[in-house]
C-alpha cells in the first residue's frame, strides 16, 4: 500500500508538469475543411445571387473578412486518499499505511479547437458603386483564371450592345438580351466579329501638357514642379519631346497614358464585312491571316444582307457592369425555366482563324444551366430560395463552372478598398 501511495502521488505530478501540443494533423484537417467551406460559401453566394436576379428580386452579398483559429489543451490531475496510520505516535508509523488505506488517482486531458469568423454584409456604398459602375474595356483582355473561355462566353457576358453608327448618327443597335427579340440578331453579329477577330487592343496616347517651350524655359519649368514632373517622368507617365524642325529647338511636354479599344483585324473585316466597317474599327496590329472557309456563312449572310449600301460605319461596344451581368444571367435562367416558352440559351464557341486549336469550334453548349428541384448528387453548387433547390452540376455539356468562375473573379474584383465593412455584421463561433 505504501508504494502504491507513492505511486499515484509521482503520477499525477508527472501528467500535471508535461508538455503538451495540440496534434497538428488535427489542425491541417480542420484548415482543408474551413477552406472547402469558405469555396462553397462563395459558390452558393454567387448563384444564390443569379437566382435572386431571375425573380426580379434584389440582390445581396456577404463577405467572410477574417478568421481566428482557437486551440487549447486542458490537463487535469486529483488523488484522492484515505490513510490509516499503523502507529500515530512515532514518524514512521505516522506516514505507514494500515489496514483499510486506499488512494485513488484521477487524470484527465481535455483537448479544444475551432474557427471563431466575421461575416460581413456588402449592401454599402463603397460596394455598391464599384458593382454597379461600368467595367474597363481593358477587363475584356484580362488574363486571369477565365482565360480558357471561349470569347463568345467570354464577350456575351461583358457586352451590353453593339451599335453601327454613320456620321454619330445610329444605324442599327443590337441589345445583348435573351429577352430582346432580336436577340438572334446579335449572337449572328457577335460571331462575325469574332470571325473579324475582335479583341481588346492597348495604346499609348500622348497630351501636350502647356505650350512648346525653348531649353531654358523648360529648365525654370523643372525648377518650379521638379519632385512632382520627376515622379511622372520616372513613372512613365510624362515624357518630354522635342519638336522636330522647329528653330530655335522647341521642346513640348506630353502626358501619356494608355487607352484600350475593342477592334477587330483589319484584314480579316475587309475579307468577310468589305467596306462595311470605318477604319477606325481596325487593329493598329493587325496580322495578315491566310483567308479560311468560314463557319458562319449563313450568320455573316443574314447581317450583312440588313446593310446592302452602308459602308465605313463606326463600331460602337458598350460593356457592362458586374451588376448587370448578374442580372443578364438572371434573363438567361428566366429564360430557361420560363413555363410558357422554356428555352436554353446556347453559344457556339466560335474559335475562328485567330484560334484555329480549338477542338470545341462546332459544338453549340448552354452558356448558364441550372437543375430545379432535381436532387443531384454531384452538385457543386445547390442553393434554396422560395421553396425551390437550384444546383450547378459538376459534369455537364455547358460552361456554367466556367461563368461560375469567371463571376467570382469579377465579384472580387468589386471589393475595393473600404467596400467590406471593419465592423462584422455577425460574428459566428
Amino acid at each position: 500500500m505504501r508504494y502504491l501511495l507513492r505511486f499515484s502521488i509521482l503520477f499525477v505530478l508527472l501528467i500535471a508538469s508535461g508538455c503538451t501540443s495540440i496534434n497538428s494533423t488535427s489542425m491541417t484537417n480542420l484548415s482543408s475543411a474551413y477552406r472547402e467551406v469558405i469555396e462553397q460559401y462563395s459558390n452558393e453566394n454567387i448563384l444564390l445571387n443569379i437566382v435572386r436576379s431571375s425573380k426580379n428580386m434584389p440582390m445581396s452579398f456577404l463577405d467572410i473578412p477574417s478568421v481566428v483559429g482557437t486551440g487549447n489543451v486542458i490537463t487535469d490531475g486529483s488523488l484522492s486518499s484515505n490513510i490509516i496510520s499503523s502507529n500515530p505516535t512515532t514518524f514512521e508509523g505516522f506516514f505507514s499505511p494500515y489496514k483499510g488505506s486506499a488512494s485513488t488517482a484521477k487524470v484527465g486531458i481535455t483537448v479544444n479547437n475551432g474557427f471563431t469568423f466575421t461575416q460581413s454584409s456588402l449592401d454599402n456604398a463603397e460596394f455598391t458603386k464599384s458593382f454597379l459602375k461600368n467595367l474597363p474595356v481593358s477587363l475584356v483582355g484580362f488574363k486571369g483564371t477565365q482565360q480558357l473561355l471561349p470569347r463568345a462566353v467570354s464577350y456575351s457576358l461583358l457586352i451590353e450592345s453593339i451599335e453601327l453608327q454613320t456620321k454619330g448618327n445610329v444605324v442599327s443597335r443590337f441589345q445583348n438580351s435573351p429577352n430582346d427579340p432580336q436577340y438572334k440578331s446579335f449572337q449572328d453579329l457577335l460571331y462575325v466579329l469574332i470571325e473579324a477577330g475582335l479583341t481588346v487592343e492597348t495604346n499609348k496616347t500622348k497630351t501636350p501638357i502647356g505650350p512648346p517651350l525653348l531649353r531654358e524655359e523648360m529648365a525654370r519649368t523643372f525648377d518650379n514642379f521638379g519632385q512632382s514632373l520627376i515622379t511622372g517622368m520616372a513613372s512613365g507617365g510624362v515624357v518630354v519631346d522635342k519638336i522636330e524642325g522647329s528653330s530655335p529647338p522647341l521642346y513640348q511636354l506630353h502626358r501619356v497614358e494608355e487607352k484600350s479599344t475593342m477592334c477587330v483585324n483589319k484584314y480579316r473585316a475587309r475579307d468577310l464585312l468589305g467596306e462595311l466597317l470605318s477604319p477606325a474599327a481596325f487593329c493598329t496590329d493587325s496580322p495578315q491571316y491566310d483567308r479560311s472557309d468560314s463557319n458562319f456563312r449563313e450568320s455573316i449572310a443574314n447581317f450583312t444582307k440588313n446593310f446592302p449600301e452602308q459602308k465605313n460605319m463606326t463600331l460602337v461596344i458598350s460593356l457592362r457592369s458586374a451588376g448587370n451581368i448578374f442580372n443578364f444571367l438572371g434573363r438567361v435562367v428566366q429564360a430557361q425555366f420560363d413555363q410558357a416558352d422554356p428555352k436554353m440559351i446556347n453559344l457556339i464557341p466560335a474559335a475562328g482563324v485567330l484560334d484555329p486549336f480549338n477542338k470545341r469550334y462546332y459544338t453549340s453548349q448552354p452558356l448558364f444551366k441550372l437543375h430545379k428541384n432535381s436532387g443531384l448528387n454531384n452538385a457543386v453548387a445547390s442553393v434554396s430560395y422560395k421553396g425551390d433547390t437550384y444546383q450547378i452540376e459538376d459534369e455537364d455539356n455547358s460552361y456554367t463552372k466556367s461563368v461560375l468562375e469567371f463571376m467570382s473573379s469579377l465579384l472580387s474584383a468589386s471589393k475595393i478598398p473600404g467596400s467590406i465593412p471593419p465592423s462584422p455584421t455577425v460574428i459566428v463561433r
